[in-house]
């Protein structure tokens, strides 16, 4: 009995190792599949703006830094030498704190849900700032031009490596105007509006009440 017991034990630990083993490999190839798909949607945008001639900064020069926020970037050459320059970059947006009428915001090479459950490194982020009186809405998941004039941070501490300021917005790929999607106010509301009252909640359904209630 007790030998059966443990071979029974032992199917059923195989029997989870397999089935981990396949999620964890699904989950690693949807993954990479997202990646794909973003990342082949901006190169497309990259090489229509570049046919138009229009010359870009691409992201693999600025992904080739090393270093941390914590210790500092090292960048290379032909990144030092854009440092005060105007440079375009096609981009994917991260609102910082809001949706709507941003003035600053983040980029990314890829949508930030492409990064899953990790924070994306410091060489795949660039804050934006507009141009002074500008104001742009939230673009969701689709590649956006961005124009402005880039500075470098690279001492330690550091809250950016790059950054982007006097920016401008348009369309990553010109043949296809952004789409503004609607944002339901509850996802734009300030913290405080989200706290709970008694209206929110279901008809019939009273507050408890009576002794150990606080």
């Amino acid at each position: 009995m007790r030998r059966r017991v443990k071979r029974d034990l032992i199917a059923l630990g195989g029997v989870i190792i397999v089935v981990a083993a396949i999620a964890f490999m699904n989950y690693n190839l949807s993954r990479a599949d997202l990646w794909k798909k973003y990342e082949t949607m901006r190169m497309a945008a990259e090489r229509t703006r570049d046919s138009m001639g229009l010359p870009l900064l691409p992201w693999r020069k600025l992904m080739d830094t090393s270093g941390s926020l914590r210790s500092g970037a090292k960048f290379q050459q032909e990144v030092l030498d854009l440092d005060g320059q105007h440079v375009d970059l096609i981009a994917f947006m991260v609102p910082l704190n809001q949706f709507r009428n941003m003035t600053e915001f983040l980029v990314l090479p890829v949508p930030i849900e492409c990064y899953f459950c990790r924070m994306p490194p410091a060489s795949d982020v660039v804050y934006v700032k507009m141009k002074e009186g500008e104001t742009v809405d939230y673009v969701y998941n689709e590649p956006v031009l961005i124009n402005g004039r880039i500075t470098l941070h690279g001492e330690p501490g550091t809250k950016f490596f790059y950054r982007i300021e006097e920016a401008t917005l348009d369309a990553g790929d010109p043949s296809a105007p952004l789409t503004q999607r609607e944002i339901p106010p509850e996802h734009t509301a300030a913290p405080s509006e989200h706290q709970k009252t008694e209206d929110d909640l279901d008809p019939g359904f009273d507050p408890p009440t009576g002794k150990g209630v606080e």
